[in-house]
């Protein structure tokens, strides 16, 4: 363990030591494992359509920090402009994707017992997507289309002019829909034809991947009375830890990223309570620092004229679990433009950048007197940042590489080549305004 020059820092001062993501470590942790859980009801065709198609673009894209084809006006290009803009990051993240349902009620799936995806369980028949392996994009998208999504038979769409590539490849359909045929080449052992579960539980489901794959899970996991017929309890029981290995890592950065059309209906809080509260404080049990993102129904300012439907206290539960996390909310129509369907490359762009930010921008523990703020990369101070002169006067300002801090987020914020890479040893220590000082460990 390296040791901070005293001639930089005096002995007489009195620092904290800054805690990585408000948890008791020095280092920094580039870690991301990123929980995808899909509304696998029949009312999303649009949405899941939508997601088969354009995640598979933004997640090969977000495995390369090369630039994009020169863009043309469709969906895609939107997604390519953001992966140019922002997928720089991507060198420092090391991920993990996964998907699972909102169908934590097990009961209505088609068998008694717990099907794929239903109770936190995962997805695939390689369900855990690592950056590395040799197809990310394609396996994450069989594993969407073929074993989460659900596919309405009836409304399936038939392009009888879609064929395979030469080599028995799957290219991407033409349009904005998934055709059978498309289908039938990516998943030639079938795809999901049992629609999930009317009530859409996005925060249980989060908690029960979270308890069956964390290494020391906490006790309001699990049910405490599996015997009792008369009690709904909830879906996982002790046997279930360990149920998931590898997918969430000691300490990782956890993204935990819902999209549905309905608002959250889990049953550890009352129904029509939206305070999701009774969760937010079993995930803060977790060594993991757990944030929301959701792309969800538009609802705000009390106007409801977008909701189609879903419930307001549902959707103020996952409004306020995505504010209280840090994570960000993402409206799937545009309530000022006549519930129109959002922008999905924008709607990737916000994704893609609280995924950025996750690991370029610490909250701290403590308010600090920021001009006592030090910051080390491998034993080497790191200056603080300024705006670069001539982005200002053009009116895209752009900080110049170092360090900021937000006081809005009470966080340190790396920018350009000060983002540490991996494996480094980051280390910012400052004097609280309040609180009692730990020595500085010189």
């Amino acid at each position: 363990m390296w040791l901070l020059p005293v001639s930089l820092l005096t002995g007489c001062n009195s620092y904290e030591l800054f805690r990585v993501t408000g948890f008791e470590q020095a280092t920094f942790n580039n870690n991301a494992d990123i929980l995808f859980i899909v509304d696998s009801s029949g009312s999303m065709k649009e949405e899941s359509s939508a997601l088969a198609l354009n995640f598979e673009v933004f997640l090969g894209q977000l495995t390369s920090t090369e630039g994009s084809d020169v863009p043309r006006a469709t969906l895609n290009d939107a997604v390519n402009n953001y992966v140019r803009e922002s997928t720089e990051n991507g060198s420092i993240i090391d991920y993990q994707l996964a998907i699972t349902t909102t169908s934590a009620n097990y009961s209505v799936g088609p068998t008694s017992g717990v099907d794929e995806g239903e109770a936190g369980t995962l997805t695939g028949a390689a369900p855990i997507v690592k950056r590395g392996d040799p197809d990310v994009a394609g396996s994450f998208r069989k594993n969407l289309a073929c074993n989460t999504v659900y596919w309405k038979d009836s409304d399936l769409l038939s392009d009888p002019g879609y064929l395979p590539a030469d080599d028995g490849s799957c290219p991407l359909p033409e349009g904005d829909e998934i055709p059978r045929e498309y289908l039938e080449c990516l998943c030639p052992d079938g795809w999901v034809e049992d629609e999930g579960a009317g009530t859409e539980e996005g925060l249980e489901a989060a908690l029960d991947t979270l308890c069956r794959g964390s290494a020391a899970p906490p006790d309001l996991c699990w049910d405490d009375d599996e015997d009792d017929q008369t009690d709904p309890g909830y879906p996982i029981y002790p046997e279930d830890e360990g149920s998931i290995e590898g997918f969430i890592r000691p300490e990782a950065n956890t993204l935990v990223v819902i999209i549905s059309d309905e608002g959250d209906g889990s049953r550890r809080v009352p129904s029509s309570d939206e305070d999701p509260t009774p969760y937010l404080d079993i995930f803060s049990e977790f060594p993991n620092n757990v944030r929301f993102a959701v792309i969800g129904p538009a609802y705000h300012n009390n106007d409801g004229s977008c909701l189609d439907g879903a419930q307001t206290w549902g959707v103020e539960r996952y409004q306020t679990a995505a504010g209280s996390t840090n994570g960000t909310y993402i409206d799937l129509k545009d309530q000022e433009n006549g519930c129109s369907p959002t922008d999905w490359g924008e709607n990737l762009t916000k994704l893609g950048e609280l995924l950025n930010n996750q690991l370029t921008s610490f909250p701290l523990q403590g308010v600090p007197d920021v001009a006592t703020i030090r910051v080390y990369t491998d034993g080497i101070e790191i200056g603080e940042s300024v705006l670069d002169s001539g982005t200002v006067e053009a009116g895209t300002a752009v900080w110049l590489t170092g360090w900021t801090y937000d006081a809005s987020e009470n966080a340190v914020s790396f920018h350009g080549a000060a983002i540490p890479e991996y494996n480094s040893d980051v280390r910012i220590y400052y004097r609280p305004l309040g609180g009692v000082p730990r020595e500085l460990p010189i």
